[in-house]
Order: structure tokens, then sequence, then C-alpha cells
């Protein structure tokens, strides 16, 4: 908490140097609370490996984040984004940094650190805000790297009220002591040695994807591909190396019918899992109700043509808007575990849980 309120003074100072025109200091945060209702424990947001129990918790996806905006030239703009959450113990992390150049009014460059862009939500997962729910679907939202340092191109252009979006991207990753795989081989059934044992390291290199999004009025379509040479070492019980390729591909589709939105997403990581997640909101003056299924699936490689692990989760929750940057929401979320392996840790080895969530979801 003590390296956050440093970052916010020392922002404060800058934008008090620099002419409002040339910085902009903007910010966003969550305070999320949740407790496991039946069930031992729920896996919430996989990448950050925010974790409930039986207990009132707000230190598990409660999150704040400032971004600052510099105009360095007519054409050049740089872009530096830092989050805190209460599960690190509100240490600081530079989630984005890199440099904008406009090549033409429809083409820009991006270069440093940025979102991958595997998602539709992903430059919002964590911007509470920005959706309907208290957290992006974490079934489908599961991949273990987010953020990756490199090149991006983006292009976009209008056909009458069309608008068309192609992204390009390349860089690499390094996921020391990667959260969410260190956690999961801890609870493999073949770990002998405790929870907080294992370490994994997983690299990835020669990240090569694009992406292509067209939005039309009340329709959203966007599909991306991604592809990438790996290499991991699992230090547990038994020390392991692996390498190969990885390729993700999502897709995306949302209709709006008045009031009323669809959302589909579904993805594949070969040669890992595929995940999905359907949604229906009706909007009724300042409150969104929504409905939602997600499922996640982790192909079996014994052989047996049971899953390694197999989950799906209904959840069904309101947002109510306190203002146009404010929104309050709860939710009640349900987990079934049909896997070999419940990825929630559960003295019935069922990883069935229900949980409920609530959030205030802010922006500045």
């Amino acid at each position: 908490m003590k390296n956050f309120v440093l970052l916010l003074v020392s922002l404060a100072l800058s934008a008090g140097v620099l002419a409002n025109d040339n910085l902009r200091i903007s910010g966003f945060g969550s305070l999320v609370a949740g407790q496991v209702l039946d069930g031992s424990g729920y896996v919430a947001d996989y990448p950050n490996l925010g974790i409930y129990d039986d207990e009132l918790d707000l230190g598990q996806e409660t999150r704040f984040g400032i971004q600052a905006n510099a105009t360095l030239d007519e054409n050049l703009t740089a872009t530096m984004q830092v989050m805190t959450r209460a599960n690190n113990d509100y240490e600081a992390e530079v989630e984005w940094m890199f440099i904008n150049y406009a090549i033409t009014d429809d083409l820009e460059l991006q270069a440093g650190k940025l979102r991958l862009p595997v998602y539709y939500y992903s430059e919002y997962m964590d911007v509470g805000i920005a959706y309907p729910w208290v957290r992006v679907p974490s079934d489908a939202y599961s991949l273990d790297v987010t953020n990756f340092t490199g090149l991006q191109l983006n292009h976009r252009t209008f056909l009458g009220s069309t608008s068309f979006t192609t992204t390009l991207y390349t860089g690499r990753q390094t996921n020391n002591s990667d959260e969410l795989m260190s956690y999961l081989f801890d609870n493999d059934p073949g770990d002998v040695t405790g929870v907080g044992s294992a370490n994994v390291d997983r690299t990835f290199t020669n990240i090569l994807g694009v992406g292509f999004e067209v939005n039309r009025d009340s329709t959203i379509a966007k599909i991306s591909f991604t592809q990438s040479d790996f290499d991991e070492t699992i230090v547990n019980s038994f020390t392991a190396e692996a390498d190969g390729t990885i390729e993700f591909i999502d897709v995306y589709l949302q209709q709006n019918f008045g009031p009323v939105s669809v959302m589909l997403e579904y993805n594949d990581y070969d040669p890992f899992y595929s995940s999905y997640f359907v949604s229906a909101t009706y909007t009724l003056g300042m409150h969104t109700f929504y409905v939602m299924n997600s499922k996640f699936e982790l192909d079996a490689k014994d052989g047996t043509g049971v899953p390694f692990e197999e989950h799906d989760t209904n959840s069904l929750g309101v947002r109510c808007n306190l203002g146009v940057r404010t929104a309050l929401k709860f939710d009640i979320s349900m987990i079934n575990d049909t896997g070999a392996t419940p990825v929630n840790q559960d003295p019935n080895n069922d990883g069935d849980a229900t949980i409920f969530t609530t959030s205030l979801d802010f922006m500045f």
C-alpha cells in the first residue's frame, strides 16, 4: 500500500508540472467482497489467483489502477498503467508501458509492454465498470499470460456505420513463478509436498497474433488467433522441463435487442483446454440484470476419456449504476466440477461450490 500511495503522489506532482493538454491522469478500481456459501473454495480470478473460502474476504479481487497518457509530439503519445491488487499486498506493478505512433488517422503502431489482445474484454479485464458482471467470466478468461512486450499494429476503417478493426502483434513474455500454474501443480494429486511448494516458470517467445473485429449498430463480432513457442520449468516433488508451440483462438459475438444483450465467447487453447461463456443482460433504468453460463474443459492426457479438469459455472446478478462512473454489483455463482481433478479443493473431492460476491466499481 505504501508503494501505491507514493505512486499517487508522484503522478499528482507530475500532473501539476505538465500542462493539462499534455498529460492526462485517469484511474479505476473495484472493491470486491466474496464468500463461499457452500464448498471449500472458489477460484474467481485465474490469472491473478483470486481464491475465496468460507469467510467473507475483501482481499482476493479488490484492485486499483492509475493510467497516465502523455502527448510527446503531434503523432506520438506514451501510456503507462500501474495496478495494485489486494491479493498481492497492494504492491504496485506496471501493467502497460508503451509508445503509440499515429502513422495515419487510421493506422497506429504501439511498442512496449502491452495487454495481449486475445479476448474481447482483454483491455478491460481489470476495469469492473466496463462490463455488467462482477467479474469477467473466470472459466473463459483463464489464460495465465495476459501481457506481452513487443509491437502491435492497429488499423481501423469505416464503411458507413460499420467499423472494421484489424490488429497484428508480436513479442514475448516471461512469467517467473507463474502464480496460476504453480497453484495448479501444487494441487495435483501427484504432489506430496504440500500447498505452497510448487514453482512454475514459463517463457513465451515468438508470439505472433492477429485480431479482426466488426462493429455495426447492434452487432459486434471479433476473432483472434495467437501462436507462440513456450518453455516451462516445473519444480515440485519432481523437476520437469517442457517446450513446444501453443495456439490460441478466440471468437466473440454480441447482439443487442434494445434493452436486451446476448453475448457469447469461445476459445480453444491448443494443446491444453477449451472454454466458453454465454450471457444475457436486461437493462431497466439504472439497473442491469444478468444470467451467465461458462465452462472450462482441460483434455485428458491418459487415454481414459475423462477430462483432467472440467467444470461449469452458472451466475445470476445485478448491476446498479450509482452514477456515470460508479456501479454497485451483486452476484451469486454456482460451480459444478465434474473433472478428475477438481480445481477447487474440497474434502468431498467434487470441487462444487456456491459463492456470493458484491463489488463497488468506479473510475475517475
